[in-house]
């Protein structure tokens, strides 16, 4: 079996400002835009993300998509305190402050504009 992660979607509730926290907060680079499907493709360093409002263009599903919340996208930096504090700089809510965690590494969590949590862990 060939499978790999191809890209990670991210819903959002309004696009314009999701294209400029995204770029400026985290510095994705905006590869593509499809303003009818209101879907940004963007890039962390080689990553493909998917940043998209819900759409019944998108057919089947496209209700149950779910904004907000606790997401399974964990972003690392080597030296997380300057991470934070320029995420807070930046105007990024910081949902957990640095705490080291039961498996021995530090973790903080983050929120964009619609609170779409993403973990933050120190990298190795």
């Amino acid at each position: 079996m060939d499978i790999r992660l191809d890209s990670i979607q991210i819903f959002v509730s309004n696009i314009e400002k999701a294209k400029k926290w995204y770029s400026e907060v985290l510095g994705m680079d905006l590869i593509d835009e499809d303003d009818e499907l209101k879907v940004l493709h963007m890039k962390l360093n080689g990553m493909n993300f998917y940043i998209e409002t819900p759409n019944p263009k998108w057919g089947q599903g496209w209700d149950t998509v779910k904004i907000g919340g606790r997401t399974q996208i964990i972003f690392a930096a080597a030296d997380i305190e300057q991470t934070v504090k320029e995420l807070k700089q930046k105007g990024a809510r910081i949902v957990e402050e640095i705490s080291k965690r039961p498996w021995g590494r530090y973790k903080a969590v983050f929120a964009d504009p619609d609170g779409n949590e993403f973990n933050l862990v120190e990298s190795k």
